[in-house]
């Protein structure tokens, strides 16, 4: 098996103000998830999904798969494991599972299903980038607006600008990100102590591939892979759904 996803989406949806977990959130018609999941299996690179939720929402998460008819058996099997308290600790938790479809995968992506309209053939880049030989690839979008580093608030709360920073050089980060199975497992494991607290957690699993001395890589992102975040995120995904 050459490559296997995780699509993350314990998450509570808090920002995003919905009443339960944001990955069930509807879009089109069906939930963030089962968009994520679709657009891994349309991938043709990608031979399994382990999709992380919150431990008192598996039942609902395996029943919306199930409805777009997607579940442990059949040509692209998906299986749901319950997440951990951080991204990373629920990340952690995919990879245990990741090594479960019988043959370990060389591979593995790792994916928001709050990013539902990633294009297929972006993920794709991804997997080229790993079949390439390199141990950790990322895609990424340029920077499009000016980035300032600000210094400590001022007692009437505006912020001084520290400095400005060269965009040219800036990267905006998206997923799924794409690694060694072999090289994310032993550097999940190796900072495992850094999951137990969101203060404390990697932004993402490319930050722990660089803390333990990896290489990250770029390919080309995609605008279509927008994060929904807030509700206006998700109002821009309907209107970019519908004019497909």
């Amino acid at each position: 098996m050459t490559a296997v996803a995780i699509v993350a989406g314990a998450g509570s949806g808090t920002r995003f103000g919905s009443h339960g977990p944001k990955a069930l959130v509807r879009l089109g018609g069906e939930p963030l998830v089962v968009h994520a999941v679709r657009s891994m299996a349309a991938s043709g690179v990608v031979a399994a999904c382990v999709v992380t939720a919150p431990a008192s929402a598996l039942g609902e998460f395996r029943s919306a798969l199930a409805a777009a008819g997607y579940g442990e058996a059949g040509e692209f099997p998906v299986r749901v494991v319950a997440g951990g308290a951080t991204r990373q600790a629920s990340v952690a938790a995919g990879l245990e599972a990741a090594g479960g479809f019988g043959e370990a995968p060389r591979h593995v992506l790792v994916h928001d299903a709050a990013r539902a309209l990633t294009p297929p053939r972006m993920i794709a880049r991804v997997v080229a980038g790993l079949e390439a030989g390199h141990v950790a690839v990322v895609p990424a979008l340029p920077v499009v607006d000016t980035i300032k580093e600000v210094g400590e608030a001022c007692p009437d709360g505006t912020e001084p600008i520290a400095r400005t920073l060269d965009r040219s050089r800036l990267r905006a980060m998206q997923t799924p990100q794409g690694f060694s199975f072999d090289a994310i497992v032993a550097a999940h494991r190796e900072l495992a102590a850094r999951g137990g607290s969101e203060a404390s957690a990697a932004p993402d699993d490319a930050a722990l591939m660089e803390e333990t001395g990896h290489e990250v890589v770029l390919v080309e992102g995609s605008e279509l892979a927008l994060k929904v975040t807030r509700p206006l995120d998700l109002r821009i995904c309907e209107a970019l759904l519908g004019g497909a």
